[in-house]
């Protein structure tokens, strides 16, 4: 019984979270695919990993901009962290957040390569997949990573990169 009052709260704190992002305007990165090369030069942007995993509750490929300390607290819950979130100072930096999905096995993962800013802030993700050729066990995973950075005025993009790991040695 326990377990269904966890389920639906992870469920009421997803809702939550889709209601102030779209409320609010924080939510999904959009994808942007260069047309055109930018007359302004990129500038590297420093983040810091808050948190990285295998399992979360989030079951497609998503990103998330958590802008308030609220915010923070519901995914936290859907990343189903063991302890607190990190404090985060909202005035001065923002966190995003990068989920995977749900994949059959193990070997998958998602990680920001880099930011950088330009005309937008644009977020580089690395999706590592393993190859046809891994002995990859059956399990169920929903990788994620957690990253805290500066606050922009800029609006913000992201582009997939995909890395398929050979497992021939």
């Amino acid at each position: 019984m326990r377990n269904i009052f966890v389920v639906v709260g992870i469920g009421v704190i997803a809702i939550v979270i889709w209601m102030v992002a779209s409320t609010y305007g924080a939510g999904p990165l959009s994808t942007q695919t260069p047309s055109t090369p930018s007359s302004v030069a990129a500038v590297p942007v420093p983040f810091t990993e808050l948190a990285h995993g295998m399992h979360s509750t989030v079951t497609a490929r998503t990103n998330y901009l958590i802008t308030s300390p609220s915010e923070l607290l519901a995914l936290w819950a859907m990343i189903d962290a063991p302890n607190q979130p990190p404090e985060v100072d909202f005035t001065r930096n923002d966190v995003i957040a990068v989920f995977a999905g749900n994949e059959p096995t193990a070997g998958y993962d998602i990680k920001v390569s880099q930011v950088k800013d330009s005309q937008s802030r644009m977020v580089t993700v690395l999706l590592t997949k393993p190859g046809a050729n891994c002995l990859s066990p059956h399990a169920v995973t929903s990788p994620y990573q957690v990253i805290e950075l500066s606050k922009t005025a800029l609006s913000l993009a992201h582009q997939d990169q995909e890395d398929i790991v050979s497992c021939l040695q």
